[in-house]
């Protein structure tokens, strides 16, 4: 599926946060994502995955569904999920879906409770959302995408432990890891979880 065939609302959505089209690199992440699998990207920042990852997250996601959330989108830090979560909701408003963000130096009750309440796209840090999550604050029962940005960089925080514990949870849902580069924490990643994931390099 290409960038032109996405709905018009989704199109409009995307281009108020300057997503007009997406990179050669990002086309090939987009499909693979589009197929239904779980999928490990590697490609130096500015090649366009994120901006694939988040095109896909509202291709899937493009209007309010009462439940569990659909997306969990995990940064590398507080601040960066800041910055993605302000990103991700100006596009999301113009669909009226609703965008929680999760992270370590925010009210975690009251992330909670907005959670319960209705969302359908989670932006927040590894630790918290495993916090929630152990806590029966997010329920995986619709949960479509489990996407981790930076990855390298959040498997450097050694939270390789709850990073697994989310996948062994999640069941039918797809794990899209987005790596800036590739190391040996990575690599050990990738021989060690038992999924079936897909390796895609930038040439």
């Amino acid at each position: 599926m290409s960038f032109k065939k996405l709905l018009p609302e989704v199109k409009e959505a995307l281009a108020s946060i300057e997503i007009l089209s997406v990179s050669e690199f990002g086309k090939v992440l987009f499909s693979t994502i589009k197929s239904g699998s779980h999928v490990l990207a590697i490609a130096p920042e500015k090649t366009g995955k994120t901006e694939a990852a988040i095109v896909a997250c509202f291709n899937k996601v493009n209007k309010e569904l009462e439940g569990a959330p659909r997306v969990i989108f995990i940064c590398k830090s507080i601040d960066a999920a800041v910055n993605m979560h302000e990103r991700i909701s100006r596009a999301a408003e113009k669909l009226d879906v609703t965008v929680d963000l999760a992270h370590d130096k925010g009210n975690m009750v009251q992330q909670r409770n907005d959670i319960f309440d209705g969302t359908e796209i989670i932006v927040g840090t590894i630790k918290r959302i495993h916090d929630l999550f152990i806590q029966n604050g997010i329920n995986f029962k619709l949960l479509d995408y489990l996407i981790i940005d930076d990855f390298e960089d959040v498997l450097m925080q050694g939270k390789v432990g709850e990073i697994k514990r989310l996948i062994e949870s999640f069941g039918k849902t797809q794990l899209i890891c987005l790596a800036n580069g590739s190391n040996s924490r990575v690599e050990q990643f990738v021989s060690s979880v038992e999924l079936d994931l897909r390796v895609l390099e930038a040439e």
